[in-house]
């Protein structure tokens, strides 16, 4: 159920291993993210059709929390805009993504 970026369409999800397996089947970026963490954009966990606000529940309750990246600056002498919108992120704990198959 992916919506854009305004207006998406977020289930509202309130279970503990519906949020686990949603976050664990998005790749996590290669950066940002010490050993032992992953870092999960918010924009991919919106098109997954998550709720960010209780994804971010969720994180926090288990050792994480949101962040978001540093805009680049132009070097340029003519514009000091930022390039390009920082993006949101979560940094999560692996061990909070794993999910015990013992049945």
């Amino acid at each position: 159920m992916p919506g854009g970026a305004a207006g998406y369409a977020a289930r509202r999800m309130t279970d503990d291993d519906q949020i686990r397996k949603l976050l664990a089947s998005i790749p996590p970026q290669p950066f940002w993210a010490r050993q032992g963490q992953s870092a999960i954009l918010e924009e991919k966990v919106i098109e997954a059709g998550g709720d960010p606000d209780a994804v971010l529940a969720w994180v926090e309750a288990h050792g994480g929390r949101l962040d978001r990246t540093v805009p680049r600056m132009h070097r340029s002498v003519i514009s000091r805009e930022p390039t390009p919108d920082p993006q949101r992120f979560y940094l999560v704990p692996d061990e909070a993504l794993r999910v015990d198959d013992a049945a």
